[in-house]
């Protein structure tokens, strides 16, 4: 059994998405969890080793997708008690958000910092 308690959340800075409360390591258990309180707009990114799971708490938050398999890139708004699993290799950012938000964010099989990539195809075009 594994039991966090607020007082054991380790804030980390992520360059991509800010400020993250990590709740559960990967290290201690698969999947890793993690909390984002008020998040902003994210550097375009993704990961090729792992999906994310974004489940909004309280608030809400909209995201840029781009799929390179099929070369779609969609827009979604998620608001509290809705979720989009991102599998790896799908590009994202979060685009916009309430000024008030939580959202957790669980990571499958865990969370590797060293597999952060930044986006081209989700980059603002050069002016």
């Amino acid at each position: 059994m594994i039991t966090k308690l607020l007082r054991d959340h380790v804030v980390k800075t992520s360059p991509f998405c800010g400020a993250i409360h990590e709740i559960l390591t990967g290290a201690e258990y698969s999947p890793s969890i993690a909390l984002a309180i008020d998040i902003r707009e994210t550097v375009p990114h993704f990961h090729q080793t792992f999906d994310e799971i974004y489940f909004v708490l309280d608030g809400e938050i909209a995201l840029t997708l781009h799929d390179p398999a099929n070369g779609k890139t969609t827009e979604q708004r998620l608001v509290a008690d809705e979720l989009c699993v991102i599998s790896k290799g799908v590009h994202h950012k979060v685009a916009a958000s309430s000024p008030k938000n939580r959202l957790c964010v669980i990571c499958v099989p865990h969370f590797d910092p060293g597999d952060e990539h930044k986006s081209e195809a989700l980059a603002p075009p050069a002016q």
